[in-house]
């Protein structure tokens, strides 16, 4: 990489860091979505008398079982936003780095 790849790169990095972000932002929000849904679903199936259990145990069984497709949803949006955080954090060390060669390059002039 020379220096005027090196400079394309670090110009175009604060557009990427951006789109990492907004991609960040947009996986808490769908984070946000399923959790509401599963607490919407929850509540329906205890207004709608489909929550009997005798005990917490049994409840919570019946719980689990019911709402199986909205917990999947929850596990899928936890991993996207795991995901998002990988790739602003990769972002972020990229731009560090071209900065500091940047840096050492201009001292070596």
């Amino acid at each position: 990489m020379d220096k005027n790849e090196l400079m394309d790169r670090i110009f175009k990095m604060p557009t990427a860091i951006f789109n990492a972000e907004m991609a960040l932002f947009n996986s808490q929000s769908e984070l946000a979505k399923a959790k509401e849904a599963l607490a919407a679903k929850e509540a329906d199936l205890y207004t709608e008398g489909k929550i009997d259990g005798k005990n917490a145990e049994i409840r919570n069984a019946q719980m689990r079982q019911l709402t199986t497709p909205e917990r999947n949803e929850i596990a899928k949006a936890e991993n996207s936003l795991n995901l998002a955080r990988i790739a602003l954090s990769r972002q972020q060390n990229e731009f560090t780095a071209y900065k500091a060669i940047a840096g050492m390059l201009k001292g070596a002039e």
